[in-house]
């Protein structure tokens, strides 16, 4: 079971690839506190927008410029195994369509994983993380 989202930006790939493959960049629309190391193989940490859970993982797949995939656990939770995370970037006429793919819920190996992705469903919305990258891309 897949969480999908997508948002259109009006500025260049470059912009927003800076803004998902740094650092910095992350730190002005992801979470002002993570700490990423990005190479693929680079760690990263960071906590949820309540601060009330520690999610980290690292680096799985970089394709400059169009993609970046991440694995993504939840530290001292039940979860067993991590669910992954891609950004793609799709260069449109006039704007960059960046598609969000949250996936592998049904494998975290915790009894009740079905409401963890309602949860992370939710949370995608209630977070406002694509329209934070917008916002900040389009400044």
């Amino acid at each position: 079971m897949n969480i999908e989202r997508f948002t259109d930006i009006k500025a260049s790939v470059s912009e927003v690839w800076w803004l998902i493959s740094t650092q910095e960049g992350m730190r002005q629309w992801f979470g002002s506190d993570i700490q990423i190391d990005m190479r693929v193989g680079g760690k990263y940490r960071l906590k949820n927008p309540e601060q009330t859970q520690v999610i980290s993982g690292e680096i799985l797949e970089i394709i400059f410029p169009t993609l970046m995939k991440l694995s993504w656990y939840e530290e001292d939770s039940d979860w067993v195994n991590p669910t992954q995370v891609t950004f793609r970037l799709e260069e449109k006429s006039d704007s960059v369509r960046v598609h969000v793919t949250h996936s592998g819920f049904e494998t975290i190996g915790k009894r009740g994983w079905k409401n963890t992705y309602e949860e992370y469903q939710k949370g995608w919305t209630r977070h406002h993380l694509l329209e934070n990258l917008k916002k900040r891309a389009e400044d």
